[in-house]
């Protein structure tokens, strides 16, 4: 492995990436680690982590919400037990005895026991946890100020040199403008802040240019990578200039669902400048090519258009105009009913009764609810309670109300019940991941919503 060179763009990135971790490992004072990163490259930051918990035990992520520093130490060492109990079967199947027991709290503070836990996780397995990672990335936080003040009451317990605190490091990373200001005054030679500079944007043109594909489809990629930087660089000019060119390729070959992309990317640009005359007429014209798509029958046609459709709408709305913004929607349902597709015609009909109410048509939006209902028979059981199904779900519940507003409650009540089952008051809560992914292998839509037995195709 140490002869090993990358080979294309994302790979040199990564070896970037792990020679700016390596700069705050090897510092013996470093312990916690703030890695700032652009948006469009926090995604690589993140991929390198995921990479190293897959090859390493020793690196663990850790999401528990922050709430306060007493609740976010114990949480943190529940993970921590959580993560060695869930790997005990696998890690008995190649043959590794994991018979570690937590030690038990004594006097310590909530902070020294979560130090406590690693100490004696890398005491009994020192083979698998030479030292530890341990990845701070809390779903929610409810103070950021409470928690540099936690981070700063860790640091001082590990600079008291217990529990092998020489052994371990801390992570954050994100993409805050001065992260851990305060804390960094506090710790300046404990607390370092990486920042890293990959320009994951250029990935698709580097790649491009690597592949050495010629004549009109390397032409065209060439381009379309290049057109898809000037999202980020704010230049509506070079936008227009090499959408042209990319449209001059794609007239000429008739690659029309390639130019609905080349439009659709464009009005997503204006969109986000705010131009909504020309984002409009982009989403217009996308929707034109995915329709000439859809006569010579490519595969995608109907999504091209329907996403073009999607576009328009989205600019109506930004205007107020929610009749237009209905009308887009409701036409859009069109396609993807024929096509069966049950979660872009929920989505569809969804917003359109949500524009339709807007604009003050309320039995005319009870109406695009029900047909997104309609458009619920086409998903999956195991999925219907964590898809947009949803949000038209408890939409459409709010709109009729307990008194049976419009007279329709007991409609609504019957087709849910042709969706869920007698129990759909329940089965509408959503699912843990792993129940949905275990009710589609299993196949058993039965045990997901009581009642439920029908198959949909």
């Amino acid at each position: 492995m140490q002869n090993w060179q990358p080979t294309n763009p994302v790979e040199r990135r990564l070896m970037t990436a792990h020679e700016d971790w390596l700069r705050f490992a090897k510092n013996p004072r470093a312990r916690l680690l703030y890695w700032r990163t652009d948006e469009a490259d926090i995604e690589l930051v993140r991929a390198y982590f995921q990479s190293q918990e897959e090859l390493s035990s020793a690196v663990l992520r850790l999401t528990s919400p922050f709430e306060s520093a007493e609740q976010y130490s114990r949480a943190l060492a529940k993970e921590l037990i959580d993560f060695y109990d869930a790997r005990r079967e696998g890690s008995a199947a190649r043959g590794v005895t994991a018979d570690w027991a937590p030690a038990w709290r004594g006097a310590e503070t909530s902070t020294q026991y979560l130090l406590k836990l690693t100490d004696s996780l890398m005491t009994h397995h020192p083979d698998v946890f030479p030292g530890m990672v341990l990845i701070l990335a809390p779903g929610t936080v409810s103070k950021d100020q409470d928690f540099e003040r936690w981070l700063d009451r860790l640091l001082a317990e590990v600079n008291q040199g217990a529990w092998r605190s020489d052994r371990l490091r801390f992570v954050q990373y994100g993409t805050a403008a001065d992260p851990l200001a305060w804390l960094r005054t506090q710790w300046p030679d404990r607390v370092r802040v990486v920042h890293g500079r990959y320009q994951m944007r250029a990935v698709p043109r580097e790649l491009v240019a690597q592949s050495g594909e010629r004549g009109p489809s390397g032409q065209f990629r060439r381009l379309f990578a290049e057109l898809s930087e000037t999202l980020a660089h704010d230049d509506p000019k070079r936008l227009e200039i090499l959408r042209r060119a990319a449209l001059e390729v794609t007239t000429k070959q008739q690659w029309f669902d390639q130019g609905a992309i080349v439009h659709l990317l464009a009005g997503a640009a204006y969109l986000k400048w705010q131009s909504h005359n020309l984002a409009l007429d982009a989403y217009q014209q996308a929707t034109h090519s995915g329709q000439q798509a859809l006569e010579i029958d490519h595969v995608a046609g109907s999504k091209l258009v329907v996403n073009g459709l999607f576009g328009q709408a989205s600019v109506h709305l930004m205007r107020g105009d929610y009749a237009e913004a209905a009308r887009c929607y409701g036409e859009a349902s069109f396609y993807t009913e024929a096509e069966r597709d049950g979660i872009l015609t929920v989505e569809a009909r969804r917003m359109q009764g949500w524009c339709l109410d807007k604009a003050g048509r309320y039995e005319q939006a009870l109406d695009a609810g029900f047909k997104a209902l309609d458009g619920g028979e086409w998903i999956e059981p195991a999925l219907r309670a964590n898809s947009n199904l949803q949000l038209v779900t408890k939409w459409m519940l709010d709109q009729t109300g307990f008194l049976g507003a419009h007279g329709r409650r007991p409609e609504l009540i019957q087709r849910l019940k042709q969706l869920y089952g007698d129990n759909w008051s329940e089965a509408i809560k959503p699912l843990a991941a792993e129940d949905v992914s275990r009710q589609i292998a299993a196949g058993d839509n039965a045990d997901v919503h009581a009642g439920t037995s029908e198959e949909n195709t």
